[in-house]
């Protein structure tokens, strides 16, 4: 996976200026190439191995100061589900079709998965954070992106520039 991730960085790198594309861009369309579709909130386990967008719910957040891991909560930090804790994700505007599919728009920000948590139930499977609630959470499940902020201000810039949907693209950060 680094062997990868350090070559796709040097061609990215390399090429970018010859396309006239920034290097974002093109990385983007080497990680994108061969994708039909993004996939549907609940693919999460696959995000990480074929790169894929995925259609999620996010939302902000700015209480407390300490994570479900003990790191600090800082801006550039997110909670979603424990198997993602240490990854990346590369977050992009949800544009709304007309005949109400959503289609990837531009780059937003990057964060990293720092803590995790519930988020409201889904209403399938049952909850391994929470041993009292008989099914998973929209964030442990991997299908929401609860995003830190700051403040409560930066909470509802968030959710102006967002709606409360994203296009999320997973990078492995363990190893």
């Amino acid at each position: 996976m680094k062997r990868t991730l350090i070559t796709l960085v040097l061609m990215v790198l390399m090429a970018a200026p010859c396309y006239g594309m920034t290097c974002h861009e093109l990385a983007m369309s080497y990680i994108l190439a061969d994708q039909d579709k993004p996939k549907e909130a609940g693919d999460k386990f696959y995000m990480g191995e074929d790169n894929n967008p995925i259609l999620m719910e996010t939302t902000g957040y700015c209480h407390g100061t300490r994570g479900s891991h003990g790191d600090k909560m800082r801006e550039g930090y997110a909670a979603c589900a424990p198997e993602l804790y240490g990854d990346a994700v590369m977050v992009y505007e949800a544009v709304k079709q007309d005949d109400g599919t959503y289609r990837m728009g531009d780059y937003i920000e990057t964060f990293e998965i720092r803590d995790c948590g519930y988020g409201y139930s889904t209403g399938q499977g049952r909850s391994e954070v929470r041993s009292d609630k008989k099914y998973a959470g929209t964030i442990e499940a991997g299908i929401h992106l609860d995003v830190y902020r700051e403040d409560l201000s930066g909470c509802r810039e968030w959710m102006q520039r967002t709606g409360g949907k994203i296009f999320a693209v997973v990078i492995e950060g363990k190893g």
